[in-house]
């Protein structure tokens, strides 16, 4: 009886993947337009035209659609975006959409195809793994911890090509790059001896951080400030990390003796009395500070984290150059203007407090949920 049972499993997945790549009855090859996109690999795919089903794979990347108004053009996505608790207030219907795609190559494969995906959109490994047991159309993206603002625009830009889209990635980017020129104004002739040190310790022990290769260094540089650990490289994968993060012995965090310490489990008061870390600069200072989550938390090269993070940081690290910088205000702005969401004065205080969680995995970061 198992064995009917499994060949009837097998039988009906083999037949959604011929559907899956089948077109729709009465559709003759002469009558279906399409369109051909480049993916951020340089690969040409050919797409439905119009393309209103597109199955969006990666928690992070997932806002892009939000932020292209293209969300109701997503037919289904990761677990991780499914768990923001800001998107379940911002939008109660992603509660609904699928999400066929767990951790990084764990897909469940008769969950995407009863999504009817138009195209798949993924990093390498998810993509690879759709395209050997599917026929639809995969477009890859660069999943790379080492992604800066030019590699930023250039997958906004790839959106934009996308759901079609173009005007919105733009406006984005000239955000974007708005954001960047005014940091750059006001902390440029911050002598090097002069700027805060920032260590981003993460995980429950605090030793796990993003170096100097990673887009994090771009982000504190952006700010004004310098990476604590800018000359570790974080680039190889390593057991039990997220690619990008690298894990630094208590001993090197006393040398580099942050002035700035941002943590993503726990609260601040838990280092104030721990008496490995009291003798750190930041801690002795009390300018521990919990990293910020919004439709993701900011410690990923999100589109929101990219604008968002490096205005937070500034603030913090500068308060006298930074006086006018009225950050819930600058909040309340970015998810209106790019994401469209109408943040209250609460919503805006509770992003940058990171009461949002993200309840997915590793990525949960409150310890009493």
């Amino acid at each position: 009886m198992r064995r009917i049972k499994g060949s009837f499993f097998c039988m009906a997945l083999a037949m959604l993947c011929l559907l899956a790549g089948a077109r729709f009855p009465g559709e003759s090859a002469a009558s279906a337009k399409t369109r051909v996109i480049t993916d951020m690999k340089g690969r040409k795919v050919e797409v439905p035209d119009p393309l209103t089903r597109v199955a969006l794979f990666g928690g992070p990347t997932g806002q892009i659609a939000y932020i292209l108004g293209a969300r109701n053009r997503l037919c289904a996505v990761s677990k991780a975006l499914k768990a923001s608790e800001m998107l379940h207030l911002m939008d109660p219907s992603i509660r609904e959409l699928p999400a066929p795609r767990g951790a990084s190559g764990n897909i469940n494969m008769e969950e995407l195809l009863l999504s009817d995906p138009q195209l798949v959109i993924a990093g390498d490994l998810d993509a690879s793994i759709v395209e050997k047991k599917t026929r639809i159309p995969v477009a890859y993206l660069e999943s790379s911890m080492k992604r800066g603002f030019e590699l930023l625009k250039e997958e906004m830009r790839f959106y934009g090509e996308v759901f079609q889209e173009g005007p919105r990635a733009e406006r984005y980017i000239a955000y974007l790059q708005e954001t960047v020129a005014f940091l750059h104004r006001r902390t440029r002739d911050l002598p090097r001896e002069k700027r805060k040190v920032v260590y981003n310790g993460y995980s429950p022990n605090r030793l796990v951080t993003l170096g100097g290769d990673s887009f994090m260094n771009e982000r504190i540089e952006t700010a004004g400030c310098l990476n604590a650990a800018e000359s570790v490289s974080t680039g190889a994968k390593k057991e039990g990390l997220h690619v990008g993060l690298v894990e630094v012995s208590m001993e090197q965090v006393l040398v580099w003796n942050p002035d700035i310490l941002v943590i993503d489990f726990g609260e601040p008061e838990q280092l104030f009395e721990a008496p490995r870390w009291t003798t750190i600069r930041a801690v002795h200072s009390r300018q521990i500070y919990k990293e910020p989550i919004g439709i993701f938390i900011w410690n990923r090269p999100t589109a929101e984290s990219a604008v968002l993070h490096p205005l937070w940081l500034a603030k913090l690290a500068y308060p006298e150059r930074f006086r006018d910088l009225d950050l819930r205000r600058e909040v309340k702005r970015f998810y209106k203007e790019t994401v469209g969401f109408d943040l209250t004065d609460d919503q805006a205080d509770a992003v940058v407090r990171a009461d949002y969680d993200v309840k997915f995995g590793p990525l949960q970061r409150k310890e009493h949920r």
